[in-house]
């Protein structure tokens, strides 16, 4: 027995000197050499600025399938008395053969004629026969109304009021301000 225990005090013995006996860590050894540095590679060539922009245009729609009669009226608080001092507001409506047609305009080759009109917070248009006389429309014969309202810059204004004149702006650049598309894709607007 005493063996035994004389063996038991020396396995604890040996046990806590390891323990007690671990020490700090030893200080990081140094880095290695940098490596060598890999090819620069080739620079790309710098792209052409596109041209000027207008950030300034918005494109409103209004689902027009119900409309009836010779005159329509609809609330547009996007209209306001500033968009209507300064700013220019282009008008299409998609008839129910998926053209669009720019008013005031001829539609469907001259079945009627679109007369629009602007009042702070309203949008009104008038449809007639070519002789003047009312035109009723039936529901469906219009699809949609765009307006498009394109806010003026100092930079673009070119009459007293201070609108920019789009129709010139247009025309100068070989656009056609009765194609819908065409006046899309020069102001950037995606449907």
């Amino acid at each position: 027995m005493k063996k035994t225990m004389k063996l038991l005090g020396l396995a604890f013995m040996t046990l806590s000197l390891t323990l007690t006996s671990c020490g700090k860590d030893g200080d990081d050894g140094l880095d290695g050499a940098q490596g060598i540095a890999g090819q620069d590679g080739t620079n790309g060539t710098n792209g052409e600025d596109g041209e000027d922009g207008n950030a300034n245009v918005k494109t409103l729609k209004f689902d027009a399938s119900m409309w009836t009669g010779s005159f329509m009226s609809i609330d547009i608080p996007e209209i306001t008395q500033p968009v209507l001092d300064n700013d220019v507001i282009l008008a299409y409506m998609l008839s129910q053969n998926t053209f669009y047609y720019a008013m005031p305009g001829t539609v469907d080759g001259g079945a009627y004629n679109t007369r629009p009109y602007y009042k702070v917070g309203k949008f009104y248009v008038n449809f007639n026969n070519l002789d003047g006389t009312s035109y009723s429309i039936s529901a469906g014969d219009i699809v949609e109304l765009k307006l498009i309202i394109i806010e003026s810059t100092e930079s673009s204004t070119s009459s007293k009021s201070g609108k920019r004149d789009i129709h010139e702006e247009l025309k100068s650049a070989g656009i056609d301000r009765n194609d819908y598309r065409a006046v899309a894709n020069y102001l950037g607007i995606t449907d």
